[in-house]
């Protein structure tokens, strides 16, 4: 006698079809999402050909730095995972990994805009003197391309280059004002280009010119001086919800894992830390003020 057929589970066909309801959903969230993901894609990597191709000077190309982003975005999401054993965890690696690299590129275009605006009344200072030597406008420029100190001299090797190359003066001024991306780049050159339309003593007005500077540097140095606390303040706001899961964790490991791997546990972390970001902003935004 032939043995009787197993009968199948009456719930099996429910899993078969929420089975293909949810591949169905995850293939149209890949659809509708592909477009928005190329378009920040592209936005970030013109970001980064601005950041190293114009500001730093540098010949990086884009998709590499962009390559890179995805790479410490999965590595440091297998991190999160294996440390929490959960989704939580791999989502605030992978978001660390999206942000990190940025972070540090517009910290290295930082760090060198302020070693320009720090050189820049200097530079001021040897292009007076250059024209009170009797040398005109570009062998001025040329002097300082020549001997003034990096990176002041690299951005005024490049504009004399770009001079040397057919553009006009006033449009390579205006080039290095747009890659540099300084108020003070901007006040200088705008201010030799209407020399150049209207005439006068030169000499006088590459001093006037870098008293002007110099007074705006020192308000700016003065606004950091009285907002230090706030961005203390933020800094430490930042990094205190670390230090007390640190705490907390020496104490009862088992309750600061069940942050990661419950359910509840996540909902309370991502609280937290969609708090502490928006405290960290906004004191961001108190501290900020532009001159």
């Amino acid at each position: 006698m032939l043995a009787a057929a197993s009968p199948v589970p009456h719930w099996q066909p429910i899993i078969i079809i929420g089975s293909i309801v949810i591949l169905v959903l995850t293939a149209a969230a890949v659809l509708v999402g592909l477009r928005p993901l190329r378009e920040a894609i592209r936005r970030r990597e013109e970001e980064y050909d601005q950041i190293f191709r114009r500001a730093l000077l540098l010949d990086v190309p884009p998709r590499l730095v962009t390559v890179g982003t995805g790479v410490v975005m999965l590595v440091l999401g297998f991190m999160g995972y294996a440390i929490s054993r959960g989704p939580l965890g791999a989502g605030i690696g992978g978001a660390i990994g999206v942000f990190l690299p940025h972070a540090m590129v517009r910290y290295l275009r930082r760090r060198r805009l302020k070693k320009l605006e720090e050189q820049l009344v200097g530079g001021i200072q040897t292009l007076a003197s250059g024209v009170r030597a009797g040398l005109n406008l570009v062998q001025s420029l040329t002097l300082i391309a020549r001997d003034g100190p990096a990176p002041l001299r690299q951005e005024f090797t490049h504009l004399t280059r770009e001079y040397e190359y057919g553009i006009s003066l006033d449009e390579a001024m205006i080039n290095a004002a747009q890659r540099i991306g300084s108020s003070d780049f901007r006040l200088l050159f705008s201010a030799l280009h209407t020399h150049r339309e209207r005439g006068g003593d030169l000499g006088e007005t590459l001093d006037r010119i870098a008293d002007s500077i110099r007074e705006i540097q020192r308000l700016e140095k003065q606004v950091q001086t009285l907002t230090a606390q706030g961005r203390a303040t933020a800094r430490w706001l930042g990094a205190m919800p670390i230090i007390i899961l640190a705490i907390l964790y020496s104490f009862d490991s088992e309750g600061v894992r069940s942050l990661f791997t419950e359910p509840l546990g996540n909902v309370i972390l991502g609280t937290i830390i969609v708090l502490n970001v928006l405290g960290f902003l906004w004191i961001k935004k108190t501290i900020s003020i532009d001159i």
